[in-house]
């Protein structure tokens, strides 16, 4: 990232990080910032494993990223060489890493990085936090033919990893957006409210075979009741609407899949859709898919965006014959 003077007040030491032999990386101080710093280090070019200028000082702005769930890394010329920056859905509590990154010449780089997580984690355990939250590198496509991103990539998923994120998943952002043509039209498939109870049920089959990392990873701990209950606990969550929901049947009345559309604080997100086990390969996913994109597309929708697995190919293989383009990767670390 470009690094900047910093503003303002001097901010809060909260430690210092080094592994440079000569000591030069001895002089910095990782300390919790004032506002006018904050908005310091979001103005400075972020490295290529997070999130645009924009979308950082917006956050900001809005109070999902804030100076008591920030900490910057500064040297001796008083210059921002590093930060570590939490967000929250809301103002109250940040639930994961947002931006997370050192300036590349800086020295002790690989120590200053997990310096940033460790003293971040002491300003966050204070308030009553606990951590480690979870994190995502954004990446353009085609990322591993970028000799410089690949060792980024290694870099911080190893020091994540020291942090106790030690689970990595790839996943790829689609978007679509009002300049495209819309998917058809759904024909043969009926959309309807449903009780939490019916949702409930439902998310709990879905879970059969699942593509999803994470749903295969927490059905080795779990059972598929416990997940449907954090699915749709999350999702109520989330900023869509409750009367979104709507379950997916065929002509005869045979329910055959579920369409959660929901919404970030930014943009409608197509949120959660699956097809039922035993009505898989018939086609139905690409109206479930085609309900959702229409039901925040006709309204007034300018973009919705979408996220899947890497490795759930099928799924991608939808967003693509819907018309979304794949944006970028998204690599998630979190802690078992």
């Amino acid at each position: 990232m470009a690094s900047g003077p910093v503003n303002g007040a001097r901010g809060t030491a909260v430690g210092v990080a080094s592994d440079d032999p000569a000591g030069e990386a001895g002089l910095m101080r990782i300390v919790v910032p004032s506002a006018a710093q904050l908005t310091t280090a979001a103005l400075s070019c972020p490295a290529g494993t997070g999130p645009p200028i924009g979308e950082v000082v917006a956050e900001i702005e809005a109070g999902r990223i804030r100076p008591e769930w920030s900490v910057l890394a500064i040297d001796e010329s008083e210059v921002i060489v590093g930060r570590a920056m939490w967000w929250g859905r809301d103002t109250v509590v940040p639930i994961a890493l947002e931006v997370w990154d050192v300036e590349a010449q800086a020295p002790g780089h690989k120590s200053l990085s997990e310096a940033l997580l460790a003293a971040g984690h002491q300003a966050l355990s204070r308030r009553g936090v606990a951590t480690p939250l979870p994190h995502t590198m954004r990446l353009p496509r085609g990322w591993r033919q970028d000799a410089t991103l690949v060792a980024e990539v290694d870099r911080k998923t190893h020091a994540a990893a020291a942090a106790g994120l030690t689970l990595v998943n790839e996943r790829l952002q689609f978007q679509w957006d009002s300049d495209r043509p819309l998917p058809p039209r759904p024909g043969s498939l009926v959309f309807a409210p449903a009780s939490d109870d019916t949702f409930l049920r439902l998310l709990a089959a879905a879970t059969e075979g699942s593509l999803d990392v994470m749903t295969r990873r927490e059905l080795e701990s779990g059972d598929p009741d416990q997940l449907a209950r954090a699915e749709l606990d999350y999702y109520l969550r989330c900023p869509g609407d409750r009367s979104w929901w709507r379950t997916a049947a065929a002509a005869d009345g045979t329910v055959v899949g579920i369409a959660i559309p929901s919404a970030t604080p930014t943009h409608r997100n197509v949120g959660y859709l699956a097809v039922l086990p035993e009505h898989r390969g018939q086609g139905y996913v690409d109206e479930i898919l085609a309900f959702v994109t229409r039901f925040h597309a006709e309204p007034g929708a300018s973009r919705v965006t979408a996220t899947t697995d890497a490795a759930n190919t099928p799924m991608a293989a939808a967003f693509r014959r819907a018309g979304y383009r794949c944006v970028e990767t998204r690599i998630d670390l979190e802690r078992p």
